[in-house]
């Protein structure tokens, strides 16, 4: 957990939808994703659709249900 307060952490935080990569389980949402935030788990669902997630403000599991893929 303290990934996130790393030179690394706050990079990718701040540029992995660039490459198409999100956080999967984020803090503060685990009533949402049934698991506990894990700052490691990144999830590759390509630049487009990770671009359109974060500008949406959803976080994975609710960008996948409004979008039809789960």
């Amino acid at each position: 957990e303290n990934f996130t307060q790393s030179k690394e952490g706050a990079w990718l935080s701040q540029n992995a939808s660039k490459f198409g990569f999100v956080l999967s389980y984020p803090a503060g949402k685990e009533a949402v994703t049934g698991y506990i935030f894990e700052p490691w788990h990144w999830r590759y669902i390509g630049v487009e659709n990770a671009q359109k997630m974060i500008t949406s403000g959803l976080i994975l599991e609710e960008f996948l249900r409004k979008f039809g893929v789960v």
